[in-house]
Parts: C-alpha cells; sequence; structure tokens
C-alpha cells in the first residue's frame, strides 16, 4: 500500500503528539522516609534514688508516613548543670535501657481478629512505657562536658554569665528504625537533684474490726520534727530594739540544694499475690513498670493514717518524707496479713413467748458482713449448764423451740457466729431469758 505525502505528515504529527503526551512530567512526589517521628511527651519523677521515666512512643514516621519504621527506642540519661545538645546528647550522656518495639498485627477486614503480640516481645508503638533509672554515685556527679574543637577560644575575657549551681539529670528517648537509622530528638525531661530529705522511721501498724492504723516516726527525729516548724515570733523586751532591713538591702539566698517547703508524708501499699489471679507468664516486662502511688491522695502533715481493712491477704506498708516536690527512699518496710480474730457481737433483744407446742423466741439481728448466723443455748431444769440446742447456724433473727414438756421451765441465750474458718469466731452470749412451755 502507497501513502501519500499528507498521510506520512499525519501520521508524523500524531507520533509526535503521542511522545509529548507520554513523556509529559507531572508534579514531584517526595519519596517516604521511612525513619520513626520524635518522640515528642516524656516526663520524669524521682522517688528516692529512682526515677520514673513515663513518655510515649512514636506511631508515625518524621514525614508522618505509617506503619512507622521502628525497632526500638534507646534511653540515655545525662547529669549536669546544662544538658548537651540534642544532636550530642547521647554522646554526652548513657544509655539507661532499650526498649523493644513491635509492629502491631496485620489484620484482614473480613478475617478473624489475630491475637495480640507477646508483650514480652516489645511494646506497641503509641503505647505508654514507663522504665526506672536508680541513680548511683557516678549518675550524681557532673557527666561528661563535650568541648566542640572548631569553636576558637575567646580573646578578651567575657561577662560572668549565672549558671545554675544545682545538678540536674536529664533524659532523652532515641527512635531507631529497623535499618539502624536514628530517628530526631524529641523533648527532654529534667529533674534537680537536690538534697533527699530523711526516710521516716519505725513504721507501726495494727488494725482492728474496722480498719488499720499506721504510724511512723518523723523526718529527722525529733529534731527534724522541731526544725520543720517555725517557732512563733518572740516578744522583743525594749521598745526600739528591733532593727528592719534597709530598703533594696540584700537578702540571704535560700540553699538551693536544699529543698523547700514543709515535710509531708507519703504512705505506700503492696499487696501479697491474689491466689485467684494468674501470674504473667515470663513476669512482667521491664517497659511496663509501675509508678508507686501512694494511698492518701494528698501529702501527710501528720505521722498517723489509716487503710481499709482486707483479711487474709498479706500486705507491707513503707512511708516516705516528701519536702517540695522530692520524696525520700521509703522507709522500712512493715509487712503482716491481717486475720480474722473479731467476733460478733452478742445478738440483743432477745424475748420468749409461749404458746401450744413450742416456745418461740426472737432477738435484734446482727449487721456484720461476714455473719453467718446463730446458734441457740437452752439449759433444762435440774442442769446448770447451757447447750447448744441447733447443731448449724440459723440464718435468721427467729427460732421456734418445740422440743419441750409442758409445764417445765427452760432457760436461752444466742450467740452469734461468722464464716471465718476452719473455726468461726463466736460472740459472747446474750442476755438469758426464761420461759414456761404450755
Amino acid at each position: 500500500m502507497r501513502i501519500g505525502v499528507p498521510a506520512v505528515c499525519l501520521l508524523a504529527v500524531v507520533a509526535g503528539v503521542t511522545a509529548a503526551a507520554c513523556g509529559k512530567r507531572g508534579a514531584p512526589i517526595p519519596p517516604n522516609v521511612r525513619i520513626p517521628a520524635a518522640v515528642d511527651k516524656i516526663e520524669a519523677i524521682r522517688l528516692g534514688n529512682d526515677v520514673y521515666v513515663t513518655f510515649t512512643l512514636p506511631v508515625t514516621n518524621i514525614d508522618k508516613s505509617i506503619p512507622i519504621d521502628i525497632q526500638r527506642v534507646e534511653v540515655y540519661g545525662y547529669t549536669g548543670t546544662m544538658p548537651p545538645g540534642a544532636a550530642r546528647f547521647a554522646e554526652a550522656g548513657s544509655i539507661i535501657t532499650t526498649i523493644p518495639v513491635v509492629a502491631p498485627p496485620k489484620t484482614d477486614a473480613d478475617a478473624a481478629p489475630l491475637p495480640p503480640p507477646d508483650p514480652s516481645a516489645g511494646a506497641l508503638p503509641g503505647t505508654a512505657v514507663t522504665i526506672v533509672d536508680t541513680l548511683t554515685q557516678d549518675e550524681l556527679i557532673q557527666g561528661r562536658v563535650l568541648v566542640d574543637p572548631r569553636r576558637p577560644e575567646p580573646i578578651a575575657p567575657v561577662a560572668e554569665v549565672s549558671q545554675p549551681t544545682v545538678l540536674r539529670r536529664f533524659y532523652l528517648a532515641l527512635p531507631v528504625s529497623i535499618r539502624g537509622r536514628f530517628g530526631p530528638p524529641g523533648m527532654q525531661a529534667e529533674l534537680a537533684l537536690t538534697a533527699l530529705p530523711d526516710p521516716p522511721s519505725d513504721v507501726r501498724a495494727r488494725y482492728d474490726a474496722s480498719a488499720i492504723a499506721l504510724t511512723w516516726e518523723p523526718s529527722g527525729g525529733l529534731l527534724g520534727f522541731l526544725l520543720d516548724r517555725p517557732l512563733p515570733p518572740e516578744s522583743t523586751p525594749f521598745i526600739g530594739s528591733v532593727q528592719t532591713p534597709a530598703a533594696g538591702g540584700a537578702q540571704p539566698a535560700p540553699d538551693a540544694a536544699v529543698p523547700s517547703g514543709p515535710t509531708t508524708y507519703n504512705v505506700y501499699r503492696e499487696l501479697g499475690l491474689d491466689p485467684l489471679e494468674l501470674p504473667l507468664a515470663g513476669g512482667r516486662p521491664p517497659w511496663t513498670t509501675p509508678l508507686p502511688m501512694p494511698i492518701n491522695p494528698m501529702g501527710l502533715a501528720a505521722t498517723s493514717t489509716t487503710d481499709e481493712l482486707q483479711l487474709h491477704r498479706q500486705r507491707c506498708y513503707t512511708v516516705r518524707a516528701q519536702r517540695g516536690a522530692l520524696m525520700s527512699e521509703p522507709s522500712s518496710r512493715a509487712c503482716f496479713t491481717p486475720i480474722d480474730i473479731f467476733p460478733p457481737v452478742a445478738p440483743g433483744g432477745l424475748a420468749a413467748v409461749a404458746s401450744e407446742g413450742g416456745i418461740s423466741l426472737i432477738w435484734e439481728p446482727n449487721n456484720e458482713p461476714d455473719l453467718d448466723g446463730y446458734l441457740i443455748l437452752r439449759r433444762e431444769p435440774g442442769d446448770a449448764t447451757l447447750r447448744q440446742l441447733t447443731p448449724t447456724p440459723v440464718k435468721d433473727a427467729r427460732y421456734r423451740d418445740t422440743d419441750v414438756q409442758s409445764g417445765q421451765r427452760y432457760i436461752y441465750s444466742v450467740v452469734a457466729v461468722d464464716t471465718h474458718v476452719p473455726l468461726p469466731n463466736v460472740s459472747v452470749e446474750s442476755e438469758q431469758v426464761e420461759e414456761t412451755a404450755r
């Protein structure tokens, strides 16, 4: 087939347009940056020489893309008056712990949900984790100070700039991708390493049928108790002998190494294992350590408090002294297991009424939560001892005795029993009543 010149030109034009359309470039698409985002929420709380560092794992990469490319999070600590630069924090500080991070299970919309991953394998993105940094002597002194060799030495002396004198502890969490690439540094947590109050001593516990009473000696003993409470102002012996400081005069600066404020106390309770609760397989991962919470909602000014009673489960109590935002080391532990040794109260208002075929008894019911019932005691004529009439406890506060002989006089009493095993606690006897059977 022969093609003319105009047809050839038309084909060339169409081919050119097609080629131009295939080679057209659109807006550039940025590549996915597979680096985890920074940790933007972190907090440090000091209890004695234990620092609880809590932060939230990131859920996206630095470009907000998902799923996040993360393998672990490394937590670093540094002690100094000033924090090192964020870019060189890991170089100046020391690594405290490494938290492995596992990817959430991928599920199909139509498939059955998969079980959650093993907690011991790692933490999930987006979860809050808590680790404990136990401060040693090496962590209570100035850490490594980095010097930039590219910075020239000052030629002329510069004016002195006031620097903090109290050492501080700084924390930074750095996420790491699967390929080992560090994410950007995020927020830092910090706290002052000021002197701790003395822990309380001689924690004692006693309990009765309603509550547990706790007492302890004050922080620093009697001297600490007296120094912690300001003395009332004394009257001056002569008029005009009091000298007021000149206006604008320098006042003594408080010692920044000593926490300010009155001493208060926080009480902590540790319960023994619940026999009905299954223990965690493999134990609790170290990054899920809970922050100890006191049983008192606010600091206690007194050196005593009470706690609710829970029987037959071991419990240990410790007390920490608090000044300002700092808490002391815990006191010695006071451990015990409360046992039910408290019988019910004696039933009251016992009355007896005789009728044909028996004698009816009625009394006021007890209100103990562990009450099991009542035992009826009876003494017959010629017998000097009250004997148990009912083999098992009676649940209601009434009873009819039909095992009687007409014309005989009987003496009754009632005792209350609880559910304690193996032997119940028994109350004292109620008042005795007498009645003659018809």
